[in-house]
Order: structure tokens, then C-alpha cells, then sequence
């Protein structure tokens, strides 16, 4: 089983877009908070997509370039929108002929990744009570988030949430889904659901956050419509892995994802503390 799910090492790694920066859009609208956007993204990139952490922003070509598509309707609103990538290794997939070290390497790296990405949310609010939050991941970095799910399910700051070729997909998610996979029950199992290394997959999704999450996944994908019968993992389920986000037109999930975000309510304000009260007669002494 390790050998086919290996046949895929490398195929997602990504290279050649310049860092642009933290900040897309300065807009002249004003925020709930001073310094703080309307908006702010935290994109994780998939497995080997942060060899070059600068390559597209640090979160991967696809989580990139969902991450710009959504911008231009948050800027179209007069809104300001911030994002960082999550710092984690992002390692590629052990080769079928490495050991159970790199295996272990692996699960650490995606624990490494719902650490951080659970640190640098809960920053992010701690700063900015009054904006509303994206979290997006694709493949390792899919499951990265969905990982964080269940403990931010209540958290108001959370607005939407994007899952691309997830590999802990469960068909059973109360989730928005989109792709070929959702034309057919049952299917669009991912991986970790089914692999024993894996086993510590998340449980279903309560229906709070299912209804602020997208999972993008066709069928044949073999991260997140894995086939455990299938004797080897074919060039063409990589390809179907591979593929998102790669046509020239408009991606899929833009409009649900715009849609879930405007939706969302927005977080309210921590009260101002009381300032005591001097009477008037003391005001001078």
C-alpha cells in the first residue's frame, strides 16, 4: 500500500512565482480595528510545494491562486484582505523504497503543519478580533486545516474554509462539495481514511463548520478519491491530483467560497473595558 501511494512523490511540487507580499489590498474603507483587514487568508501548500518557500507566497500554486481569485471579490467590495502561508515542512511523499522513518517524517510534517496552523490562527484573532478568517489547504496542506476543524468549529472569526484534494475527505462531511467525486455516494474517500499509518484521520465534521467548508475533489484523484483495491496508483489518478486549478478559467469554487465569506456574520468586538468614573467635583483638585 506505501508503494502505490508513493507513486505520486514529487508530482504536486510547484516552482517560479516571486513572493508578493502580505497585504492585497490597501483599501480606503475603513475596518472594525485600525491596522487590520476585513479579510485575512491563511493558505497551506501540499506536499513538496514549499521546497522554495517563496514560490507563490509560501501556500502552493493552487491555495495561490484561489487566495488571488478571492482578493479580487474582496477588493470589488471596497475590503481590505491580508494572508500568510502556514510554516510548516510541507514534506514531499516517501519514495515506496524509503523506510518507516520517512514514513514518520511524513505524519510529522502534517502535525508540524496543524500546529502551526492553529498557532498562527489563534495569533492572527488575538490581534484582530473583528476580521473574518479563510483557511485553505491542498493535499498534505488540506489536511493540515481539516485537522483544525473540529476545535474551530464555534470560533466566530472563522468565515469559510477550502479543502482541495483533501486526503482525510470523508463522503460523509456535511460539507459544500464540488468536484466529480460528489456526483457519486460514497465516494471521494481520501487516503488517511483508509491507510493504517494514517489512522488518526479526523472523526466526521460537526454540521457548524461543514456548512462554512468547501472540498474540492474528482473522481479518480488518488489523495482524496483513493482506490485501496487498485494494485498500483496509475499516471492518470496523479493527474487528476495534479490538475486543479489549472485552466485558464475562472476556478470552480471562487463563487461558493465568495459567497460563504460575505455570509458569514461579522466577528463581534471585544467590549472596551469601563474607565472609572471621577466626579465633577474632583475633576480639579
Amino acid at each position: 500500500m506505501l508503494g502505490r501511494f508513493t507513486t505520486f512523490v514529487g508530482a504536486a511540487v510547484t516552482a517560479g512565482a516571486a513572493f508578493v507580499g502580505t497585504t492585497i489590498a490597501a483599501s480606503a474603507t475603513a475596518t472594525a480595528q485600525p491596522g487590520c483587514p476585513a479579510v485575512h487568508w491563511i493558505g497551506a501548500a501540499g506536499s513538496g510545494e514549499r521546497a522554495n518557500p517563496t514560490s507563490y507566497a509560501g501556500m502552493g500554486r493552487v491555495v495561490h491562486r484561489s487566495m488571488t481569485e478571492l482578493a479580487e471579490r474582496v477588493q470589488g467590495d471596497g475590503l481590505s484582505m491580508t494572508y500568510e502561508a502556514v510554516n510548516y515542512p510541507a514534506v514531499e511523499v516517501p519514495d515506496e523504497d524509503d523506510g518507516i522513518g520517512a514514513w514518520l517524517g511524513f505524519m510529522g510534517s502534517v502535525d508540524t503543519g496543524t500546529a502551526a496552523l492553529g498557532q498562527q490562527f489563534q495569533r492572527f484573532v488575538e490581534r484582530c478580533p473583528g476580521s473574518k478568517v479563510v483557511l485553505a489547504g491542498y493535499s498534505q496542506g488540506a489536511m493540515v486545516v481539516h485537522r483544525n476543524l473540529h476545535a474551530l468549529a464555534d470560533n466566530p472569526n472563522l468565515a469559510a474554509v477550502l479543502l482541495i484534494a483533501d486526503g482525510d475527505r470523508r463522503p460523509d462531511d456535511p460539507t459544500v462539495n464540488i468536484g466529480t467525486a460528489a456526483s457519486v455516494p460514497g465516494r471521494g474517500k481520501g487516503v488517511a481514511q483508509d491507510w493504517p499509518i494514517l489512522a488518526h484521520a479526523p472523526a466526521p465534521l460537526p454540521p457548524a463548520i461543514g456548512v462554512r467548508t468547501i472540498s474540492v475533489c474528482d473522481l479518480g484523484d488518488a489523495v482524496c478519491d483513493y482506490d485501496p483495491n487498485a494494485e498500483a496508483v496509475t499516471a492518470r489518478s496523479v493527474a487528476i491530483h495534479t490538475a486543479y486549478g489549472r485552466s485558464g478559467d475562472q476556478l470552480a469554487w471562487t463563487e461558493p467560497l465568495y459567497a460563504l465569506l460575505k455570509g458569514a456574520p461579522a466577528p463581534a468586538l471585544p467590549a472596551a473595558e469601563a474607565q472609572p468614573v471621577v466626579p465633577l467635583s474632583a475633576a480639579g483638585e
